[in-house]
């Protein structure tokens, strides 16, 4: 699957998720599966609300487990692509930032 950097992405509503001592496990209710997922995973689950741009999911994670950004991008696109292909992410549209102006 190709994922362009410019995508957004939000979690199936579906996905019940809960975290163990050294791991965070995601359950696909429609499914009846489950996975797992380390640390970095986790934050990248966490940050697919849908107003991110996987671009910034990349940048987030380099600043936070300071990694280099070549790496973190094949993980990022690498880890999408399977949570994609799953069901547990699904596409969404970019959610436009608005500015509240009052009357």
């Amino acid at each position: 699957m190709n994922i362009a950097l410019k995508s957004h992405f939000r979690r199936n509503e579906q996905v019940v998720t809960q975290a163990a001592a050294d791991a965070f496990f995601l359950f696909d209710l429609s499914q009846g599966e489950y996975y797992s997922l380390n640390d970095v995973g986790h934050r990248v689950w966490q940050l697919c609300d849908g107003s991110r741009s996987v671009d910034d999911l990349v940048s987030v994670i380099c600043q936070e487990f300071e990694a280099p950004s070549e790496a973190v991008e094949a993980d990022v696109l690498e880890l999408l692509a399977d949570l994609v292909v799953e069901g547990l992410l699904e596409k969404a549209e970019p959610v436009a930032q608005s500015s509240m102006a009052t009357a």
